[in-house]
């Protein structure tokens, strides 16, 4: 079946033979390339175009309307060019690459995208499409960044990543020869027996290109292409020697090569990736590769969990208590985790999980030198994955989410779903778009006469429309009240909602929800909170996991709505008035009880580093009843000033099926460390929760 075929960097070496090899198979190809193009053939259109323009893409797009496109334009490692800055790499590799398909995602094309096998970074094991990448240097982190944008921004359409070992052709040898020449051509080595190196002839690249477009259903997925057999250095130099060149060989036995390898561990990551380049090459498990030569459809959707091992995650604040969920679970799928933390009491410096515990400036007062401070570790250190636990790291991280990116994925979500789901006026204005049960909230608020101009019965509630826990939440029971309460809320707050009172004899609940990047939902775990502190409303300190199929649809629905992908959590509250579960609030970061669906069997933070890593997403279609979670530290509060201490279900002294959101018996350090913090933080979060 012949396509029209949308060819970027078509005047390259690799571009025009595609775009010749495409015409001649009867595609018309339009090839795209500032510079001109050498292919003569009557299927050929040439089409000039700066990619790095993105109004000038569109009218690309506009003019040539085609249904395949594949994208080979980008700066290469191997150049003559002086700048290889990392800035250029993310203008002609990332920002181009976006531009690109973001015309491609609109227009419902689907997309070939020309990767490379260095985004696996220094791997000792065999690698597989499921090896976790660790790129290092500027083309690989540029390449790898724009694979995790066109996985963003494709959804359900066709989008396939070829990842190339080094490229050669009979005419340029250069990425074979520079793995046994010290001085082209008279100086050779070997090292041992010889060294198998993986390599690609660009006319197998062709050939790829060409089965991918000649397709009627075009292949997603991610595969590895290299030679069906390594080249092995041994042999090559003895054909060199045959053909007059190599005409002095250095044999080295293999120690040397153990001890080059065991050296370069010490040297900076670039020179280290490099010899490991040399001593210790990649070694490709081709399965997939002859799946995809058999007209499969790559490697889209494993079947099995990809291995996360060695994926590197910061966990941003230590001192929240989220961690303790977080952190055994990383470590249990093999990530290397540091945790960001602002003092050795914080339970992530405390903690034993962590391979990395660093301290340094953090102040929810002063953004700005945080999030610098961040960003000193980010360049520092190399991170695939950063996740925020607070809203205000969240917040951080979306604000300033295209400077994180380059260095890491941020677990946020785009700007718009982000604020739409932070704004709790906004949340509720989504409930009504998707028909979801929410109280009933005026909007707009700018003083009291405001409110009692709108008629809403005392009692209501306010609260501030961005927040967190309980802080500026008020019960306005007469207008005496709301004549003192508002006007200073919304001098300390800004905007806040009003909402009618829904009564609290109705139990409130959490579900925690998992989108994947085309917005299919693969979990959703619905919690009670039985107690809450403080007792007129305030934070979860004792849930139950249950199953309510109504609570899981709506929070999909609503979360769907807004454009969310990611973890999200939804907060409502069940009116016994009329026994409908309604919509309080989304909270655009991992709530402090998600240890209470790690015990029920799902696990978050699988689904947080697939989605970052590109990896298709784990599904969870169901989890454990009656699992519970207490916060004792709270819940000890909440038995010594509510009055139905005695009353409630389960029992206070009923400790059955149940888990700690910060002891573990495993890791009982950070318990000894948050109390202290919690006894001196005490009166100051107390002060901000103040009626």
């Amino acid at each position: 079946m012949t396509h029209t075929v949308l060819l970027t960097g078509a005047s390259g070496m690799l571009g025009s033979r595609a775009a010749l090899a495409l015409c001649q198979r009867g595609h018309r190809v339009v090839g795209v390339d500032i510079a001109d193009s050498k292919v003569i053939h009557e299927n050929y259109t040439h089409a000039p175009c700066d990619l790095t323009r993105p109004d000038d893409v569109a009218a690309l797009f506009a003019a040539h309307p085609a249904d395949r496109v594949v994208h080979l334009a980008a700066l290469a490692h191997v150049t003559n060019e002086t700048d290889l800055s990392w800035n250029r790499y993310f203008m002609l590799n990332v920002l181009v690459s976006q531009h690109v398909f973001e015309q491609a995602a609109s227009a419902g094309i689907p997309v070939f995208f020309a990767s490379t096998v260095d985004v696996y970074g220094m791997q000792r094991q065999t690698i597989t499409e499921a090896t976790p990448p660790a790129p290092v240097g500027g083309y690989a982190r540029s390449k790898y960044e724009a694979e995790q944008r066109l996985l963003k921004l494709m959804g359900d359409t066709p989008a396939f990543i070829a990842r190339f070992a080094p490229v050669y052709t009979a005419e340029d040898m250069h990425d074979v020869q520079k793995r046994y020449y010290l001085k082209y051509p008279s100086v050779a080595f070997t090292v041992g027996g010889g060294t198998d190196y993986a390599f690609l002839n660009l006319d197998r690249v062709v050939e790829v290109i060409c089965a991918w477009a000649d397709r009627a259903v075009a292949p997603s997925g991610l595969v590895n292409f290299c030679d069906d057999a390594p080249f092995n250095s041994a042999d090559m130099v003895a054909k060199e020697k045959q053909n007059g060149r190599a005409k002095r060989t250095l044999r080295l036995p293999g120690l040397v090569g153990k001890v080059g390898l065991g050296v370069s561990r010490v040297c900076p990551p670039m020179l280290r990736l490099n010899v490991n380049k040399v001593l210790n090459p990649y070694r490709f498990d081709t399965a997939e590769m002859k799946r995809f030569f058999l007209g499969g459809d790559g490697a889209a959707r494993y079947n099995e969990k990809p291995d996360l091992r060695g994926v590197r995650v910061l966990l941003l604040e230590g001192f929240a208590r989220q961690n303790m969920a977080l952190m055994p679970a990383l470590k249990a799928l093999g990530c290397h985790l540091t945790t960001y933390n602002s003092s050795r009491l914080d339970v992530g410096y405390a903690s034993r999980w962590p391979d990395v515990k660093l301290i340094r400036h953090w102040d929810r007062e002063d953004p700005d030198s945080s999030f610098t401070a961040l960003m000193e570790v980010l360049r520092e250190g190399r991170y695939d994955i950063v996740i925020p636990m607070t809203d205000f790291s969240a917040t951080l991280l979306c604000a300033h989410i295209d400077e994180v990116r380059p260095l890491a994925w941020p677990a946020v979500n785009e700007p718009e779903a982000f604020w739409q789901a932070a704004d709790k006026q906004r949340t509720m204005q989504a409930c009504e778009r998707a028909g979801v049960p929410c109280p009933r909230t005026l909007y707009d608020m700018r003083s009291a006469d405001d409110v009692l101009a709108a008629g809403l019965p005392f009692p209501f509630i306010i609260k501030p429309r961005v927040g967190y826990g309980s802080i500026g939440f008020h019960v306005i029971r007469d207008e005496a009240q709301l004549r003192e309460v508002f006007p200073k809320a919304l001098e300390r707050f800004g905007g806040m909602v009003v909402q009618e009172y829904i009564p609290q004899t109705g139990t409130q609940y959490k579900c925690e929800v998992f989108l994947d990047e085309g917005g299919n939902p693969k979990s959703a775990v619905v919690f009670d909170k039985t107690r809450w502190y403080p007792v007129d409303g305030g934070s979860t300190c004792c849930s139950c996991s249950v199953h309510r199929p109504d609570i899981a649809e709506n929070s999909i629905k609503l979360l769907k709505t807004i454009g969310w992908r990611g973890y999200g959590d939804v907060d409502l509250i069940e009116d016994p008035r009329d026994g409908v579960a309604k919509v309080m609030e989304i909270n655009p970061r991992i709530t402090a009880s998600v240890k209470v669906c790690f015990a029920a069997g799902v696990d978050f933070a699988r689904q947080i580093v697939e989605l970052g890593m590109g990896y298709p997403v784990t599904e969870y279609p169901d989890y454990q009843d009656g699992v519970r979670l207490r916060y004792m530290h709270t819940d000890v509060l909440w038995f010594m000033q509510s009055p139905n201490r005695f009353n409630t279900k389960p029992g206070w002294f009923d400790f059955r099926h149940t888990t700690d959101q910060i002891f573990n018996p495993r890791d009982p350090l950070p318990w000894f460390t948050y109390t202290i913090q919690g006894l001196r933080k005490r009166k100051t979060e107390m002060a901000k929760r103040k009626r």
